[in-house]
């Protein structure tokens, strides 16, 4: 058989459109993503910071100023622990002195009669005698009472008169009972009433001490309101209290005078 030449066929159709066999197509290959390489979600940018006002400012640069300070202060108070010149030096001790007692009496004056000394303020006169014998002193205390010291003589000592009413020249009784003044026996007597002393002067009221000095003598010491005088009676009965308490005897023994009770 003859070798058959095979000539590619041409199709025709009806409408004698050529008809052509389509060609291959080659898909793209696919690149595989990376899992970093995935896409992020979108984050919105951060606010912007806000910006510092002024009063905010003003307090930071207190509040400087206050640390700067204290820090100065603090410095100024360790450094001196904390210096070369050793542990710091000792408190000196003080000495407390003793302070000295005050004499309540200073300035006060002293006066004696018959063996007697006592006290009297300064702004106290002297005692002077009620008559030309002398047997009475007196003088006027501040609140206008009259101080009276009278040395007597007795027929008995006292000792034996414990319990005695004493009274004025009249025979009023004073209110009496008895008494002990700077360790000598005594009759304390009072009386409001109005009455005469030995010496002649008339009172209103009065407060006295009849003193043992020896068996036969005493001393008398009282007070009185001159009658139809107003005085300080409180004040001056206090100052007289104190003016007794000042009284001392010495070992002469009190003169004799012709004076009784």
């Amino acid at each position: 058989m003859d070798d058959e030449k095979i000539t590619p066929e041409v199709l025709y159709g009806s409408s004698a459109t050529p008809t052509t066999t389509p060609l291959p197509i080659e898909e793209t290959p696919e690149i595989p993503m990376e899992a970093s390489a995935e896409p992020q979600p979108n984050v919105p940018p951060p606010p912007p910071m806000p910006k510092a006002s002024s009063s905010s400012a003003v307090v930071m640069i207190l509040v400087f100023l206050i640390l700067f300070i204290a820090g100065i202060l603090l410095s100024s108070y360790i450094r001196p622990f904390f210096s070369g010149r050793g542990t710091p030096t000792p408190t000196p001790t003080q000495t407390v002195a003793t302070p000295t007692p005050v004499d309540p009496f200073a300035g006060w004056k002293t006066s004696t009669i018959a063996g007697l000394s006592y006290k009297l303020p300064p702004d106290v006169l002297a005692p002077a005698c009620d008559g030309t014998g002398c047997i009475s002193q007196g003088t006027y205390l501040p609140g206008g009472t009259r101080l009276t010291i009278s040395p007597k003589t007795v027929t008995q000592s006292l000792s034996s008169l414990r319990g005695a009413v004493i009274t004025d020249v009249a025979g009023t009784a004073f209110t009496s009972h008895d008494a002990t003044v700077s360790g000598q026996t005594a009759i304390e007597f009072t009386g409001t009433f109005t009455g005469r002393t030995s010496g002649g002067y008339g009172f209103s009221q009065m407060h006295g001490f009849m003193i043992e000095v020896t068996p036969t003598a005493t001393l008398e010491i009282n007070h009185f309101t001159p009658a139809g005088i107003t005085a300080d009676w409180a004040r001056d009965d206090e100052l007289f209290n104190t003016i007794i308490s000042t009284l001392t005897f010495s070992a002469t023994p009190v003169p004799a005078t012709t004076s009784g009770y």
